[in-house]
């Protein structure tokens, strides 16, 4: 009985964290806002890009991306679920986004072609990867020379075991041969939970990783 009223005292806490958070959309990413300008700075993303969504969920993101990349550009979205890929083929035919293409990904790797693109994007999935170094050697190998990944995510709450520090993003990227370039504590959109992103670069062909 104790674990259950501690248990209902958490979420009730949660709940008034949410509600004190005027100008929270809540958990998903939003397509355009605060977010998407953010990190369309941070990656200076301008028409005629490649850019890939790894882990792409419902697809917010992607369709933010192929807005900003344009016609001209090329975003790669993926997923491991195939139901979530079926939707998101669903959602891309239905905006008829013809720069998108949708991938099943898989477990340790992106699935998509070696030295594709010019930037990778993974939103709240690093924390799902059972072999996080095997997926960042992945996306190293799907980079172009100097391209950029971000990896955005949270520290594990005390009542959530989701999650996963950014000192671990950043030791199990760099072991796979990317350069550190930022790491960005007040990420917009975390609404009450505390978010980071990560900013790394692929060495530019005859460079070291540092």
């Amino acid at each position: 009985m104790l674990y259950k009223a501690s248990a209902a005292a958490v979420v009730l806490s949660i709940a008034l964290v949410v509600a004190g958070c005027g100008d929270w959309a809540g958990f998903g990413f939003r397509g355009e806002g605060r977010d998407m300008d953010r990190l369309a700075s941070v990656l200076a993303l301008h028409p005629g890009m490649v850019v890939a969504d790894v882990g792409a969920g419902k697809g917010e993101l992607t369709m933010g991306l192929a807005r900003r990349v344009g016609p001209s550009g090329r975003v790669f979205s993926t997923d491991l679920e195939p139901r979530r890929v079926e939707r998101l083929r669903t959602m891309v035919a239905e905006a008829s986004l013809n720069h998108v293409t949708v991938v099943a990904a898989q477990k340790r790797a992106t699935g998509l072609p070696p030295g594709c693109c010019d930037a990778i994007v993974m939103r709240r999935v690093f924390h799902h990867f059972s072999d996080p170094s095997g997926m960042s050697t992945s996306a190293l190998e799907t980079l172009r020379s100097g391209g950029m990944l971000v990896v955005i995510d949270f520290p594990p709450p005390f009542f959530w075991r989701h999650g996963v520090p950014a000192q671990t993003v950043i030791d199990a990227v760099k072991r796979s041969g990317f350069e550190r370039v930022s790491l960005i504590s007040d990420w917009p959109g975390r609404g009450p939970l505390e978010s980071y992103c990560a900013v790394f670069r692929k060495p530019s062909a005859g460079t070291g990783a540092g």
